[in-house]
């Protein structure tokens, strides 16, 4: 039987604009069209019959009234701090269009995101490092037998992204530079080495963590013992030396990494370190 992980929600804590928070928790395959059947099931799901307030909403063509306000922050099971930074990210977007100052709902979005890792990132950027497959793409076309041709990486990566998704991140890498055309038109990588800042959201790291354990679980049914290594130990291990053990596995994977990478091979790998704790203190 197939274990189950569960996806990590997507804190509106991340983002500075609430549209771009809708369009990611709300619409995954970011389609928020009149044509687009997810968004006609999200509307009937607040209540309303039409997609069109939502798809105005969604396009900056209006703002969200009070009763989408609540009908948007119960479907997406937001608490009651993040209905308040929800709200003050909307008052901001009007205070802003009037040209008045927004010192003071920008002082209680701070307070309110005190303890959150703030960000200025977009909607793109998001997700560049949440979606566990613009790196795997991005490493496949590096590879010596790639072919630019989105039913050929659908087969390629084992079917586990869609067409649609492969057409997205390879346009998304493009407008970032992380990838460019050639001379011939061909797809060259820029950035081989993508490093996430200190500020990176935190729901996006876990995010991607979660699409690549996801395709570990996968590889135990699926993949032959030959062409996968999956250890695992438990053991006791003191406070103090926790810091130099996590920086013992960071140096582990720089070294394994710089070590066996090629980039004559024609396969992808994936090594995920998982490196957590089985017990919690019980005060008696």
């Amino acid at each position: 039987m197939k274990e189950s992980v569960e996806e990590p929600r997507i804190s509106i804590f991340d983002f500075e604009n609430y549209r771009d928070f809708l369009i990611k928790a709300g619409l995954p395959d970011g389609l928020y069209s009149h044509t687009s059947n997810n968004l006609q099931t999200w509307s009937k799901r607040l209540g309303y019959k039409s997609s069109s307030s939502l798809i105005m909403i969604l396009k900056g063509q209006r703002s969200p009234s009070f009763e989408m306000l609540g009908a948007l922050a119960e479907d997406l099971k937001m608490n009651a701090k993040e209905k308040v930074y929800f709200d003050l990210l909307i008052q901001l977007e009007k205070v802003i269009k009037k040209n008045k100052d927004p010192k003071k709902i920008l002082e209680k979005l701070s307070k309110l995101n005190a303890n959150q890792i703030t960000t200025s990132l977009g909607l793109k950027e998001f997700s560049t490092i949440s979606e566990w497959y613009f790196f795997t793409i991005k490493q496949l076309i590096s590879t010596p037998s790639f072919i630019e041709n989105e039913e050929w990486i659908y087969k390629r990566l084992r079917k586990k992204v869609t067409p649609s998704q492969i057409k997205n991140a390879l346009s998304i890498m493009l407008e970032k530079k992380i990838l460019k055309r050639g001379r011939r038109g061909e797809l060259v990588v820029l950035k081989e080495d993508l490093i996430t800042s200190n500020d990176v959201p935190s729901s996006a790291i876990r995010r991607h963590h979660f699409g690549m354990i996801n395709r570990a679980l996968e590889a135990i049914e699926e993949q032959d013992v030959k062409d996968r290594q999956i250890s695992s130990v438990t053991m006791k291990i003191k406070d103090e030396d926790l810091e130099s053990a996590k920086k013992s596995i960071f140096d582990f994977v720089n070294e394994f990494n710089s070590k066996y990478t090629s980039n004559d091979a024609d396969e992808l790998f994936q090594m995920n370190m998982q490196f957590f704790k089985h017990t919690k203190c019980v005060i008696n």
